[in-house]
C-alpha cells in the first residue's frame, strides 16, 4: 500500500511531480525553521521569497532533487487538505480517546468502532486516513498550518494545544495568585514535562522530529510563563495600589474630626485611590476643609 507522501503533485506544464517522504521531511523542517525566523507572512501558504529559496536549495543539496516554487505550492495544497480534514477530528484527542493519531504509522488509530462509524457518517473524507492514506509528517503539517488559523499570537500545534490546556488547568495560572509564585512555576514545569514524557512513549519519531517537538514545547512553556509574569505584574500592581485602613487612619489622625466625620472620611478615602493621594498630599491646614467639602459637612 503506497504512502501518501509518494503521491504526485502537478507542476506548471511539466505533468506530474512525485514527492517522497524524505522530501516532505526536508520541506517541513525548512519551513518550520523559516517560520521561526519570521519569514512566514499572513495568509495561507504565504511566505517570503527567501523561504521558498531555502527549501529549493535544501532539497537539491540533501536529496539532489530540483523543484520549483509551483511544485512547493502544489504540495502545500495537499498538506492543507490533510489539515482541514484531520484537524477537526484530532484536535480534542488524547491518549485515552476512541480515535487517535498513530505517529509511527502516519494513520488514524481507532479504538472504538461505534465512535469511528459515527464520525465517518458525519465526514466521509476521514475514511481513507485509517487504512489507505499515510501522512508521515502530520506533526509538521500541524505546526505550519495552525499558524494560518491562529489569532495573531503565533502557531499552535495539536501537541501544544493539549500541553497548554493541561498546564493551564493544573496550574490554574490565570485564576488565582494566592499560591506562592515559585511553587506555581514548579507546578507548570512538572505538568509540561509529564505530558511530554507521555507523548514520547506513545509515539515513535526520528531524531529530527524529536528535536522539533522539544522546540515547540519550549515555545509553549515560554507562552505560559509569559502569561504568568504578566498576570503577576497585574496582581502586584493591583496590590500596591490598594488603600489600607491603616493608611487612611494615619492620614485622618492628623486633623481633628468627630466620630461621624472620621467614619465618613474612612469610607471616602478607602474607596478612591485618587482622592486618598490628593488628601495625603495636602498640607495639614487644608486637609480638614477638603475632607468636609467632600463628605458634605
Amino acid at each position: 500500500m503506497a504512502s501518501e507522501a509518494t503521491s504526485q503533485s502537478k507542476g506548471k506544464g511539466k505533468g506530474y511531480f512525485t514527492w517522497t517522504p524524505e522530501m516532505d521531511r526536508v520541506m517541513g523542517t525548512c519551513f518550520i525553521d523559516q517560520m521561526n525566523q519570521g519569514n512566514k507572512l499572513d495568509g495561507k501558504c504565504a511566505w517570503k521569497t527567501a523561504a521558498y529559496t531555502v527549501v529549493m536549495n535544501a532539497l537539491f543539496d540533501k536529496l539532489n532533487i530540483s523543484v520549483t516554487k509551483a511544485n512547493i505550492l502544489s504540495r502545500f495544497k495537499t498538506w492543507e487538505k490533510h489539515y482541514d480534514i484531520l484537524y477537526p477530528l484530532l484536535q480534542s484527542c488524547n491518549s485515552g480517546s476512541a480515535i487517535i493519531w498513530d505517529y509511527s504509522r502516519g494513520r488514524i488509530d481507532v479504538r472504538d468502532e461505534d465512535v469511528w462509524n459515527a464520525r465517518v457518517s458525519e465526514n466521509p473524507k476521514i475514511l481513507p486516513y485509517r487504512k489507505k492514506i499515510v501522512v508521515e509528517n502530520w506533526e509538521d503539517i500541524c505546526t505550519l498550518f495552525s499558524q494560518d488559523r491562529a489569532n495573531g499570537e503565533g502557531a499552535q500545534t495539536v501537541f501544544e494545544a493539549n500541553v497548554e490546556t493541561e498546564v493551564e488547568e493544573s496550574a490554574n495560572v490565570e485564576e488565582s495568585f494566592e499560591t506562592d509564585s515559585r511553587s506555581l512555576e514548579d507546578e507548570v514545569m512538572n505538568a509540561l514535562l509529564a505530558r511530554q514524557r507521555s507523548k514520547s512513549k506513545a509515539s515513535s519519531s526520528t531524531n529530527d522530529r524529536g528535536t522539533k517537538r522539544k522546540l515547540t514545547s519550549s515555545q509553549v512553556l515560554y507562552k505560559v510563563l509569559g502569561r504568568m509574569a504578566d498576570s503577576l505584574d497585574k496582581y502586584l500592581n493591583s496590590e500596591c495600589s490598594k488603600v489600607t485602613t491603616k493608611m487612611v487612619e494615619d492620614e485622618l489622625s492628623k486633623i481633628e474630626l468627630d466620630r461621624f466625620q472620621l467614619l465618613k472620611g474612612i469610607d471616602l478615602l478607602m474607596n478612591d485611590r485618587t482622592k486618598y493621594d490628593t488628601f495625603s498630599g495636602l498640607g495639614d491646614d487644608l486637609k480638614k476643609d477638603w475632607l468636609l467639602m467632600h463628605i458634605g459637612n
